[in-house]
């Protein structure tokens, strides 16, 4: 399972606060799920991080989080997959961001779901299993 940006986000706000909040239960109720973080996740933590008041911090604490959990980069048949997607998107008139279609292709190309709070962009993905908490 792909963990989107919105959630990572969540969790690092919940874990700040000391909280065991929705993102937190969400993650515990995964139990033996193998979780995943996409690179292009990976680098809207970091530019989130780059513009907070406390790039130092925030970039530690994104360092932190990836170290538990394995980055996936695209591999040669992403290209394909994204533009089918991209296409079948444009045709029916639904584009989304890029950001979250490349997340999206990228656990496409995976078969496996994303977990996220902004389900809207990623059900328009064709095929996706979208899991939100």
């Amino acid at each position: 399972m792909f963990l989107d940006t919105s959630f990572l986000v969540d969790l690092l706000r919940e874990h700040n606060r000391k909280e065991r909040g929705p993102a937190v239960q969400k993650l515990e109720s995964l139990g033996e799920i193998d979780v995943m973080i996409s690179v292009f996740t990976l680098c809207e933590l970091r530019a989130g991080a780059e513009l907070s008041d406390n790039p130092r911090r925030e970039l530690d604490r994104v360092t932190r989080l990836v170290e538990a959990h394995p980055v996936i980069y695209p591999d040669s048949s992403f290209p394909v997959l994204y533009g089918e997607t991209l296409a079948d998107l444009v045709r029916s008139g639904t584009p989304i961001p890029v950001m979250d279609l490349l997340m999206g292709v990228l656990a496409l190309r995976f078969a496996v779901p994303v977990l996220t709070r902004d389900a809207g962009h990623f059900r328009k993905i064709s095929g996706l299993e979208v899991l939100t908490y």
